[in-house]
Formats: structure tokens, sequence, C-alpha cells
């Protein structure tokens, strides 16, 4: 009996299984709070923020806004557009929250976005069609981009769709996407992505 316990597969499997409780416990203590309601008022205030105010349905001026901002979706992983053109699309104070940060104001947006773009090796977003109900626009859109550090540079596809505010000239005031990005970002790093598919898989 000893000398099953003590061969080395057994010692492996069992080191292995201790790892994974030791790698558990440490998740959960490191797991944030729930803030869920928090982070749906402040989406909701957000939209309360932005008003109503944005260009009449059907005017012209509302499809240069719809234009200009798809325009600037599709030119994110350009950085000299980026610096040139996010000042033009977002008004002073916008919200911007892509399901992984959440930030105001076009210098904080540009910030970011430039950011991101350093970390593409290619970008490529698709508008797949528009639509309006009252203040709020929907661009649905498709989106393949790759990354060195994620899915070992192969391009990542991705469907999702932002709702935008605009403000009386046509900039941006508030703009939140919905896309999975805890399948197509986090789930293609190293090792997270590896515990997202457990987690994943076990909720089937």
């Amino acid at each position: 009996m000893l000398s099953y316990i003590f061969h080395p597969a057994a010692t492996f499997l069992l080191g292995v299984f201790m790892a994974l409780i030791v790698l558990s416990l440490l998740l959960n203590s490191c797991a944030g709070p729930n803030d869920s309601a928090q982070l749906v008022k402040d989406y909701q205030a957000a939209m309360l923020k932005a008003g109503s105010e944005g260009p009449a349905a059907g005017s012209a001026k509302e499809k240069a806004a719809i234009q200009r901002f798809c325009d600037f979706l599709k030119n994110i992983g350009d950085q000299d557009y980026l610096e040139r053109e996010t000042s033009n699309a977002y008004a002073e104070g916008a919200y911007l929250d892509d399901t992984i940060v959440t930030h105001y104001g076009p210098e904080e947006i540009k910030k970011y976005f430039l950011q991101t773009a350093e970390t593409m090796s290619s970008f490529e977003l698709n508008i797949l069609d528009t639509a309006r109900s009252g203040p709020d626009h929907y661009i649905r859109w498709e989106m393949i981009f790759s990354a060195p550090k994620l899915s070992g540079g192969s391009p990542i596809h991705s469907v999702g769709m932002s709702q935008v505010r605009f403000d009386a000239q046509g900039k941006v005031a508030f703009h939140q996407d919905f896309w999975d990005s805890g399948k197509n970002i986090y789930g293609k790093i190293p090792i997270v992505g590896g515990l997202i598919h457990t987690i994943r898989n076990r909720m089937k």
C-alpha cells in the first residue's frame, strides 16, 4: 500500500492537487467585492449626464455624427489618427466604458486607445449596422485584431455593439460597449485563459 502512496506518479498527482487547492484559495482571496449594482448605477448616471440633446433623427448632423464615430472605431489601431481625431470625436467629460475600463474625457480616452494600439500588431473593424432608439444610437460591429501577447499573436475575431449618445455638436458624450471581453481578451491570456475556460465548462 505504501508503495502506491510514495510512487512518483502518485506524489506528482498529489502535488498538482495541492497546487490547485492553493491556487483556488488565492484566487478567491483576490476576488474583488460584488460591485455589480454600483456599476449599473454608474452606467445609468453617465447616460443621465449625457442627456438627450443630440442631433435630430434623420438630420444631416446626425448622419455626420454617426459617420465620424464609425470612422473613429475603424481607426482605433492607428496612433496618428487617434492623436488627431479623438478630441473631434469625443466631447469634454465624455464617458467611455469598453467593458474593460472606464474613462472620462477625450484626453483620458485618447491615452487609453493609444496604449491599446501599441499592444496590437493588426486591427480591423467592420460596421455591420446602426440603429437609433430615442437619444441612443447602437452601432453593431465585427472586430479582428492581433496582439503578440494574446493567443500567440493569431487573429482574434469578435462581435459587439456600441451604445452612443451625442451632444448638440454631434460629439460622443456617452459610449458603452457590449462585447465578450472575458472570452476575447482575458480568455486569450496564458494561464488566465485556461482558468476562464475551466470555469466556463463547469457552468455548462
